[in-house]
C-alpha cells in the first residue's frame, strides 16, 4: 500500500484498496484469500473503532477459494509388513510395541483408544474387540484378528509387568501406570523411522498407519460404509478423503480430452502452441 502513496491510515480509499487486489498475483489463490481477508478484518477493526471514518471492509471482494485437504499419507502393504516384522520381540518392549503397531496397522484403531484398551474390550470367545472411541464416543466392533490376537496374548504372557491396572498396555517403568496416547505415538514412530522404509514426503507419525489400514481397504474395494464402521468414522463424509488416493479407480473416471478447433487456441489474438 505504501507504493501506493498511502502513508498513513487516514489515506486508504477505495481507489487504492481496488488497485492494491487488482496488483495480487493471479497465480497464488491460497496466498490472495489469506491476504484479502486479513485486509477485511482490518478494515473492519479501523471502522468499529473509530480510527478511519468510513467502512471500506465491503470494497474487499473475497475469492471463491477453497482450501482442500491435503492427501492422508499412507504407507504400501510392503511397507506395514516391513515396519512390522523390524520390531525386535526378543524383549518385554518389542513384545508391547509389536502389539501397538498391529493394532494401528491391521484395525486402525487411534493411539487414543490402544492406550484406552481394556481387558473387558476384548471377548476372547467371539474373536472380537468392542470399544467406546475416545475421540468420537461412537461403539465399533472390530474381529480380533488371530495376528493382533496371538501379540497381545504374547505380551500379557511374557512381557507385562505385573499391574492391577485394567488397561493391557503399560509403562515399563515404576509404578507401571497405563501407557498415554503420546506414548503409543512415540512408540510406533520410533519403529517406522527404524523400518528403514522411505519416508520423504511422508508422515512418520502414528496416524499414517490408520490412513495406510484405510487405503489398504480401499484398494481392495472395500464398500465405502464398511470402512467409515471400521474406522468408526460418525459420517461417511469423513472416510470420503481416501477416495482421492485410490489412483486406480480415479483413472477409471477420467473423460477424453474433446478435440477442439485451431481458432479455439487464437482467441483474443493470442496462440498458444
Amino acid at each position: 500500500m505504501s507504493s501506493k502513496e498511502v502513508k498513513s491510515i487516514g489515506d486508504i480509499n477505495e481507489v487504492y484498496l481496488v488497485s492494491f487486489m487488482k496488483s495480487l498475483d493471479p497465480t497464488t489463490l491460497a496466498t490472495n484469500h489469506s491476504k484479502l481477508g486479513v485486509l477485511k478484518s482490518f478494515l473492519t477493526y479501523l471502522y468499529t473503532e473509530k480510527i478511519h471514518n468510513k467502512d471500506y471492509s465491503d470494497v474487499i471482494q473475497r475469492t471463491n477459494y477453497k482450501s482442500q485437504p491435503k492427501l492422508p499419507s499412507f504407507f504400501s502393504a510392503e511397507d506395514i509388513a516391513c515396519i512390522i516384522e523390524k520390531i525386535d520381540r526378543g524383549n518385554p518392549s518389542g513384545k508391547r510395541d509389536y502389539a501397538l503397531v498391529l493394532l494401528a496397522a491391521k484395525l486402525g484403531l487411534r493411539v487414543s483408544d490402544i492406550a484406552r484398551l481394556k481387558f473387558e474390550n476384548i471377548n476372547w470367545d467371539k474373536g472380537i474387540i468392542e470399544i467406546v472411541q475416545f475421540k468420537t464416543q461412537k461403539e465399533i466392533v472390530l474381529p480380533l484378528l488371530p495376528e493382533v490376537g496371538n501379540a497381545i496374548i504374547d505380551y500379557l504372557k511374557y512381557a507385562r509387568p505385573i499391574s492391577n491396572e485394567p488397561y493391557c498396555f503399560v509403562q515399563h517403568i515404576y509404578p507401571f501406570k497405563p501407557i498415554t496416547p503420546e506414548d503409543v505415538t512415540g512408540k510406533i514412530g520410533i519403529h517406522i523411522r527404524r523400518s528403514g522404509i522411505v519416508l520423504k514426503n511422508r508422515h512418520k507419525g502414528a496416524h499414517a498407519l490408520r490412513h495406510s489400514f484405510a487405503t489398504q481397504l480401499l484398494e481392495n474395494k472395500t464398500p465405502l460404509p464398511v470402512i467409515s464402521e471400521a474406522l468408526g468414522h460418525t459420517h461417511t463424509a469423513s472416510t470420503m478423503l481416501y477416495l482421492r488416493v485410490d489412483k486406480q479407480q480415479l483413472k477409471q473416471c477420467a473423460l477424453d480430452v474433446p478435440m477442439v478447433a485451431p481458432a479455439f487456441y487464437q482467441q483474443k489474438g493470442v496462440f498458444v502452441s
